[in-house]
């Protein structure tokens, strides 16, 4: 789909696209900040073994994410490549440092991603994936009690690197291009809605890393183990403690 050109339309819309879109997914948002995977993150209590857990299944939903984007109709038009994006190649790099190589998941490691049936649906799916990285940097230094100084195994994290500010503005941009219009601003909360759901689905069911990796964190056969810093001589005997 192509935008409109700012005009009566444009004018008919109080607020920024943005804004509007980050309103009509906040509660989602609000919800996966208390799944106890990420609160142990944040909070730099995670487990060596817990956070190799939640690269996993961050590796899962990303990829599913990757080729919704890649089979969805293009964001050139918005000035988006989305191949550009893909954080897949970092969550392989950070579980290849921790000894703990993954795969790029097949068909049924994915998450339920529903395909996006516009631009606009996509961009809103490309909205979460993207404003996921704004934290990153806090969060890759809340390792440094079970990781050794530097980016390796923080690469997912530390996002697009330099160019992480470049391209959250080229992203935000995209959405207020798009967003000229009700129509783009109604697919691309359908997308972001859509996205946020299966992400939620996602790390929320029994098997997911939310119930474990914390350091004292109730016992569980993966929670209990990979505690404390870690030498690169002991990442391959914690991260066999991994669960699948």
């Amino acid at each position: 789909m192509s935008a409109e050109a700012p005009g009566s339309a444009r004018g008919e819309l109080r607020d920024s696209a943005r804004d509007e879109l980050r309103d009509a997914t906040e509660a989602a948002h609000l919800r996966l900040h208390a799944i106890p995977a990420f609160q142990a993150l944040a909070e730099g209590r995670i487990t060596l073994a817990g956070y190799a857990a939640l690269l996993r299944r961050k590796l899962g939903f990303h990829a599913a994410l990757e080729a919704r984007l890649e089979e969805a109709p293009s964001l050139t038009a918005f000035g988006i490549e989305t191949a550009a994006r893909r954080r897949t190649p970092l969550l392989l790099a950070d579980l290849a440092f921790l000894a703990a190589p993954e795969e790029a998941p097949s068909a049924p490691l994915l998450a339920p991603l529903p395909p996006f049936g516009s631009a606009a649906e996509a961009l809103g799916g490309l909205y979460v994936a993207e404003g996921s990285t704004l934290g990153g940097r806090h969060l890759a230094r809340a390792l440094d009690a079970i990781l050794p100084p530097g980016p390796e195994g923080r690469r997912f994290l530390l996002g697009h690197g330099a160019r992480h500010g470049e391209m959250w503005r080229a992203c935000c941009a995209a959405i207020e291009r798009c967003g000229t219009a009700p129509e783009g601003r109604a697919g691309m909360i359908r997308g972001a809605t859509a996205t946020f759901a299966a992400f939620e689905e996602w790390f929320t069911f029994p098997a997911s890393p939310a119930v474990a990796g914390a350091r004292g964190a109730a016992a569980t056969p993966e929670a209990g183990r990979g505690g404390g810093s870690l030498s690169t001589a002991r990442y391959a005997a914690a991260s066999s403690a991994v669960p699948p």
